[in-house]
C-alpha cells in the first residue's frame, strides 16, 4: 500500500511511505453472489427500518434487495425499453440514481426520486410511489416530472447523484455538459444549471412546477445567480454523499486529464462555494484553460494523476457503521478505470493522509445501508466492503450542538471513543474562516467516550462559529465540524430523557426543521421533519431496542439541542 501527503501549500502530490499507512485498514471486496443485476450504477436505502437497499441499473431497471447473499432481486420500477421507455441509455447516459423521501414509509408517504437522461437527452428528476400495500413494488402510474436541466449537444458529464441532506431539501450536482475543458463555460456560469450542485424543496410547489426553492439558498435574492444553485465549478461530480454523522459534503469530481479530485466541505459553509473548474483541475491550473481565479475557489482535499494513478474517481462514503472500529472515519473512494481504492483520513494537524490499495473491481459507486454498512457495485455484482487491520482513530465525535442560554453560549459534545486523547480546545470565529482558541477541557472520558459541556460569552453579538480542535497526547490535532449560532434567544428542549411508552416531547422557541435519534455509535435510527413548527411537539418513536441514544433537535441554522435519553 501507497500513502499519498497532501501538501497544500505547493500544489503537489509527494508518494511517500510513512507510518500513516500502517494505521489505514485493509480493504477487500466480499461478493454478495445476486443473480440477475445488469450494469449497476448506484445502490441506496430507503431508511425506513426495512433493511432493503436498491440497486439502480443503467438500463432503467431498479431492484429491491433485502441484502441477503445468493438472492435474485426483484424489479422495484422498470424505466427503460421494457417497461416505461423513459430514458436515453448509453455511454454515460442511462437511469444514474434514486433517492426515497427523508419521511418514507411505504404507507403515509410512499414517494421517491430518480435522476436519469431522457429520450431527449437532457438531465430529468421525477418523482414516483411505492404501490398501495407493496413497499416492494413502485407504481408507474405515479410519474411525476419534477426538473429538467437542458443537456444540449454531448451526451457525456450528465453528474448523477440524488441524495437529501438532513434539512430535508433535495441535493443533486450536475455535469458541466460534456466537451474538453468545458467549451461552453457551464461551470461558471451562474445562470446554468449545468457544472452545479442544487438545492431544491420537493415538498412545495411554486411557478417553477413541482418543487420550490428554499429560502435560505445561499443565493436567494441575487438577480445575478440562478436562485437554485447550492455551489458550483463542478465538472462530472458522478458520485458525492453527505457523512451521515456530521453532515460534511464529498464530492467525487472526474477530471480532465491531468487530475482526479475528492471535495470536501461542511455542510454550513457548503453554500456559495465554487470547486474551481474549469479554472482549476485538483490543486493545478488546467492545461490549455486561459488563467483565472473563480470567487470562493475551494481546493480539494485530495488529489490523484490522472493517467498514472486512475482517470475517473468514484466518490464515497465517510465509514460510519459499526462492525469494523478501525474503519470508522475514513473516507473511501474508487477510480472506475485502474480500480484503485483511496482512503483519506484526518491527519491531527488540520490537514489529511490518504492511502492508495489495489483491487479487481471496476466501481461505478459505493451504497450505504441503514446500519452503515458500505457497499460497492460493479462487474454486475453488488460487493460488501471489508475492513482489516488499522489503528481505530483517535478521537471519534459522536455528537457537537451549541445553543444560547442567556448572554452565553453553551457547547455540548460526546464522543463515540477516546485513545490517548488529552483535550478538547473550543475554538470561536465571527466570519466562519479565522478561529482564536477561547478555552480547553481536558479529555476525562474511559476508551468508551464521555460527555462534555464549555460556556462561553462572546461580546459579538451576530452570528458566531464554533469548532473543537481535538488534541491527542502526541500533540497532534484534528478538527470538528464547524457548527454555528445565529444572535437569537431562542432555546429547545428535550423530556422526558427516560423514555418508556416511545413518546417524547420537545418545547422550542424557534422553529424545529428536522429530529434525529441516533445510537451511540453515531448511526441515525430515526429522524422525523418537523416543518419548521415550533412550540411544543409530541413526538412518536418506532420500536427501538432498549438503550442510550442521542435525541437531536435541529433548526434551520444549526442545531439546537442534542441530549442523552434512554429508551426503556
Amino acid at each position: 500500500m501507497k500513502t499519498i501527503s497532501l501538501a497544500m501549500g505547493f500544489c503537489f502530490l509527494t508518494l511517500q511511505v510513512n507510518q500513516a499507512a500502517a494505521q489505514a485498514p485493509a480493504i477487500t471486496f466480499q461478493g454478495q453472489n445476486l443473480t440477475g443485476v445488469s450494469s449497476p450504477v448506484d445502490l441506496v436505502n430507503a431508511d425506513d427500518g426495512s433493511d432493503r437497499m436498491f440497486i439502480v441499473q443503467q438500463d432503467g431497471i431498479v431492484r429491491s434487495w433485502n441484502r441477503s447473499p445468493g438472492a435474485t432481486p426483484p424489479v422495484f420500477l422498470d424505466m427503460g425499453p421494457t417497461g416505461l421507455a423513459l430514458i436515453a441509455t448509453g455511454g454515460e447516459q442511462g437511469l444514474l440514481s434514486l433517492a426515497f423521501h427523508p419521511d418514507y414509509n411505504g404507507t403515509s408517504n410512499r414517494f421517491f426520486f430518480v435522476y436519469y437522461t431522457n429520450t431527449a437527452g437532457n438531465i430529468q428528476i421525477a418523482r414516483f410511489q411505492s404501490l398501495v400495500g407493496d413497499p416492494n413494488q413502485a407504481d408507474p402510474a405515479s410519474f411525476t416530472p419534477v426538473i429538467t436541466i437542458d443537456h444540449p449537444g454531448r451526451s457525456n458529464h450528465n453528474g448523477g447523484k440524488l441524495n437529501f441532506g438532513p434539512d430535508g431539501y433535495l441535493y443533486f450536482a450536475t455535469g458541466d455538459g460534456g466537451g474538453s475543458n468545458d467549451p461552453d463555460n457551464n461551470a461558471q456560469d451562474y445562470f446554468s444549471l449545468l457544472g452545479k450542485m442544487i438545492r431544491i424543496n420537493i415538498d412545495a410547489t411554486s411557478s417553477y412546477g413541482n418543487y420550490a426553492v428554499p429560502a435560505d439558498n445561499p443565493w436567494v435574492g441575487n438577480a445575478s445567480v440562478d436562485e437554485r444553485l447550492f455551489s458550483a465549478g463542478l465538472r462530472n461530480p458522478f458520485r458525492w454523499s453527505f457523512d451521515r454523522e456530521n453532515s460534511d459534503i464529498w464530492i467525487g469530481d472526474v477530471g480532465q486529464s491531468a487530475r482526479e479530485e475528492i471535495n470536501r466541505r461542511p455542510l454550513p459553509n457548503a453554500g456559495t462555494s465554487n470547486y474551481g473548474w474549469p479554472c482549476y483541475e485538483g490543486l493545478i491550473r488546467t492545461p490549455g484553460v486561459p488563467t483565472c481565479t473563480p470567487q470562493g475557489n475551494i481546493f480539494p482535499v485530495f488529489q490523484y494523476e490522472n493517467p498514472t494513478q486512475g482517470q475517473a474517481v468514484t466518490g464515497g462514503y465517510v465509514y460510519r457503521g459499526t462492525e469494523f472500529n478501525t474503519f470508522r472515519g475514513y473516507y473511501i473512494a474508487a477510480d472506475y478505470i485502474s480500480s484503485n481504492i483511496f482512503l483519506v483520513w484526518p491527519n491531527g494537524s488540520g490537514g489529511w493522509n490518504s492511502d492508495i490499495q489495489p483491487s479487481s473491481l471496476n466501481i461505478p459507486a459505493f451504497g450505504e445501508a441503514e446500519d452503515g454498512t458500505l457497499y460497492v457495485v460493479g462487474n454486475n455484482q453488488v460487493y460488501k466492503v471489508i475492513a482489516t487491520g488499522g489503528a481505530v482513530l483517535p478521537v471519534r465525535l459522536v455528537g457537537f450542538n451549541l445553543r444560547r442560554t442567556g448572554g452565553s453560549y453553551e457547547l455540548n459534545w460526546v464522543t463515540g471513543h477516546e485513545e490517548n486523547t488529552a483535550g478538547f480546545h473550543i475554538e470561536y470565529s465571527t466570519d466562519g474562516r479565522t478561529f482564536n482558541r477561547v478555552g480547553y477541557v481536558p479529555a476525562t472520558g474511559p476508551e468508551s467516550g464521555n460527555s462534555y459541556t464549555f460556556a462561553h460569552s462572546p461580546s459579538f453579538n451576530g452570528t458566531i462559529y464554533y469548532r473543537l480542535a481535538m488534541e491527542d497526547n502526541d500533540r497532534s490535532v484534528s478538527y470538528s465540524s464547524i457548527i454555528r449560532s445565529a444572535s437569537g434567544t431562542g432555546s429547545a428542549r428535550i423530556f422526558p430523557t427516560y423514555i418508556r411508552d416511545n413518546t417524547f416531547n420537545i418545547v422550542s422557541q424557534e422553529p424545529v426543521a428536522v429530529m434525529q435519534l441516533l445510537n451511540m455509535a453515531g448511526v441515525v435510527v430515526f429522524q422525523k421533519r418537523l416543518d419548521n413548527r415550533l412550540g411544543s411537539l409530541t413526538i412518536r418513536l418506532p420500536i427501538l431496542a432498549k438503550g442510550v441514544y442521542l435525541a437531536s433537535v435541529q433548526s434551520a441554522s444549526g442545531i439546537l439541542v442534542r441530549e442523552k435519553v434512554w429508551i426503556e
